[in-house]
């Protein structure tokens, strides 16, 4: 048997094993519960921000809806995984609302790279997060930097943890580009994305005036970032590149690329169920709320045939990117050294 035909094997094993503990069985009612949850906690935070409140009220608004609006997305990613409903237009209807219109980035912008990311994990030419303008995941894309793009890159060990705060604007800008290039098969993103500029800033700005209104959107956007930026950073990279045309099995694949965080409760609500990043990776389609089974029953199946199996604190995995960072930054030209 091939290494490949192994592998396929393998994964086939540990997906009976995962399905005959019931890990693939959805929880409907926990997601309508936690949906309902979610829409009402944005409600009373949003009806806060718009009393014009004293300093510290309208900061624990901002903090509040900037937590909300991450774990709406993570509603939206697990309705785009097939994890709450398999009735796509039923899943599209929770993406748009929980990830277009409550957080402004377009959910079929999401879905797309997305799409992408999942098989190409790490993949260094067709994975959408290895490819930045600014930061370099590899080795190649330190040394093709030039200008800004290289500048930032010697210094991405200590820059990403602070520029991961415009995270959140960027993925925004990046939506918008999308939407607007697809007029017409983005018609509901155009509908949730207005919908979303009248809750935040038409609104706003009749109640509380242009600049307040401007100010909170800027500055819940720009806590959404470090939130995101805690959560995705630690995720795959420092871990295997994949070159183009390489040969690797999905099982060795996924877990050559992917780190498992702590675990518990507070890290499962925190996280979103995707600091057990391993299981979600080889088997999206699983319920968040299936994913701790899922990874005591991955994980010991890998110890049990002797498969690797990363997972760490998060305070490792952080110094585990900030290493590959630093070493990636060492590919980079002198910032303003032109092509010969």
């Amino acid at each position: 048997m091939g290494k490949e035909d192994e592998g396929r094997n393998l994964h086939r094993q540990l997906r009976e094993e995962l399905m005959r503990a019931g890990c693939f069985r959805r929880a409907p009612m926990r997601s309508f519960v936690f949906g309902a949850f979610l829409l009402a906690s944005y409600a009373c935070a949003y009806s806060v921000l718009l009393a014009a409140p004293a300093p510290l009220v309208r900061a624990a608004a901002l903090v509040t809806l900037a937590f909300i609006s991450v774990q709406a997305g993570f509603l939206a990613h697990e309705a785009g995984h097939g994890a709450i409903t398999r009735r796509r237009r039923l899943a599209a209807g929770i993406g748009q609302v929980f990830n277009t219109l409550l957080t402004g980035l377009s959910f079929s912008y999401f879905s797309h790279i997305h799409r992408l990311h999942h098989p190409h994990t790490n993949e260094r030419v067709r994975d959408p997060d290895m490819q930045s303008g600014f930061f370099s995941m590899y080795a190649q894309s330190a040394a093709a930097k030039r200008g800004l793009g290289a500048l930032i890159t010697r210094h991405q060990a200590v820059l990403i943890w602070i520029l991961v705060s415009l995270q959140a604007f960027s993925l925004k800008i990046d939506s918008l580009r999308h939407v607007l290039a697809r007029p017409r098969t983005t018609r509901a993103d155009q509908a949730m994305l207005l919908a979303h500029a009248v809750l935040w800033l038409a609104v706003p700005a009749a109640v509380l005036g242009a600049a307040d209104a401007a100010l909170n959107y800027v500055l819940v956007t720009w806590i959404i970032g470090p939130y995101l930026g805690t959560i995705f950073l630690v995720n795959h990279i420092g871990t295997r590149v994949v070159e183009p045309g390489e040969p690797v099995a999905f099982l060795e694949h996924e877990l050559g690329v992917t780190r498992n965080l702590g675990t518990g409760r507070v890290r499962d609500v925190l996280f979103g169920g995707l600091n057990n990043h391993v299981e979600h990776h080889l088997f999206p389609a699983v319920p968040s709320a299936r994913l701790p089974l899922a990874r005591r029953i991955t994980r010991a199946f890998c110890r049990r045939h002797g498969l690797a199996y990363r997972e760490m604190s998060w305070l490792q995995a952080a110094r585990e990117v900030t290493r590959h960072f630093s070493a990636m930054s060492s590919f980079a030209p002198a910032p303003w050294r032109t092509v010969p």
